[in-house]
């Protein structure tokens, strides 16, 4: 699904000249497996900690060179989509708002040392994923 779905989501929606998005065949495999792998264990009893766990792990293990918050961001929104959930806007919110929050999000968690605010991360992910995530409509 990373290859075939989230990384041509993020080639094409993220893409840009001065930011190239590195092609999918030039990754780090163990790294990707570690951060797809990850929300998969029982210890992530929630979806929305499992969402918050693949997106900070996409991030954090930096698999590709190049373009891992916006493969992380993309993958995000597959893993909403393809478990029948999206991220809707509150009425005091624009759509802007969600996009500015999801790339100064990844911009920090990027920025952060190690893995010393990992578990602060997870939850300000989480809790923010609670209150935007919708049943995706039909």
């Amino acid at each position: 699904m990373m290859e075939k779905m989230c990384h041509p989501i993020a080639v094409n929606l993220y893409d840009s000249m001065a930011e190239p998005m590195p092609k999918f065949t030039d990754h780090e495999g163990a790294l990707l497996d570690s951060a797809l792998k990850n929300p998969q264990q029982s210890y992530y009893p929630t979806f929305t900690r499992k969402a918050a766990v693949l997106y900070y792990g996409l991030i954090k293990n930096h698999p590709f060179k190049n373009g891992n918050k916006r493969t992380a961001t993309a993958s995000l929104l597959v893993f909403l989509f393809i478990n029948n959930f999206w991220l809707g806007v509150p009425d005091n919110e624009f759509e802007r708002d969600i996009d500015d929050y999801l790339v100064n999000l990844a911009q920090k968690v990027a920025r952060s040392e190690g893995s010393s605010g990992r578990d602060k991360f997870l939850a300000e992910i989480e809790t923010w994923l609670s209150e935007h995530i919708v049943v995706a409509k039909k």
